[in-house]
């Protein structure tokens, strides 16, 4: 029995998956209402760049506008073009602004997109770009120097005992001399 639950122990510390590894995203966008989105202010394309990100990714964005007009940036999760609830959606700038959000639990390549209309022209048809979140990043658990350290010792020390008191028991069985055959005839 002992040796039944040092094992599950053992197994369950030694290939669990830990918890999901947000990284601190930080990306630069340069945006204007005529041209579109870029990673630099002469790189500045419709659509803009592919940006790639992970669930529970702590994200900086650092926007600049660089026509002056107000912009609000936001990842459009139902495709209807408006910023809703549930979606990243940063304030309006219309200068710079540095804007921080946490990519919840939805994986998939969605747009992200400026949703100001005020003023000439309309941002939603240049001021947008693909973005792809895919699922969190895991990493293996370290056999040794992690989380599972202690348990894995006191599990292998569980496993020694019960080995030792296992071969102890049958040893001290086998030297107890039985009753003698009977005599050959």
């Amino acid at each position: 029995m002992a040796l039944g639950i040092a094992a599950a122990l053992l197994g369950v510390s030694a290939f669990s998956t830990p918890a999901a590894a947000a990284s601190d995203v930080g990306i630069t966008l340069y945006g204007s209402r005529a041209a579109g989105w870029g990673l630099t202010n002469t790189t500045v394309t419709s659509p803009g760049p592919p940006l790639t990100i992970h669930v529970g990714d702590n994200v900086t964005l650092n926007l600049t506008s660089l026509d002056t007009l107000a912009h609000r940036w936001f990842i459009d999760y139902n495709g209807n073009n408006v910023s809703n609830g549930a979606e990243p959606t940063s304030p309006n700038f219309g200068t710079a602004l540095l804007w921080n959000f946490t990519v919840s639990n939805v994986t998939g390549t969605f747009h992200y997109r400026s949703d100001r209309t005020a003023g000439p022209g309309d941002d939603l048809a240049t001021m947008w770009g693909n973005i792809t979140i895919l699922a969190a990043q895991t990493t293996p658990p370290p056999l040794l120097g992690g989380e599972n350290t202690v348990l894995i010792v006191v599990g292998v020390i569980v496993i020694i005992v019960a080995v030792i008191a296992f071969a102890a028991f049958f040893w001290r069985r086998m030297g107890k001399p039985g009753t003698p055959p009977p005599p050959p005839q």
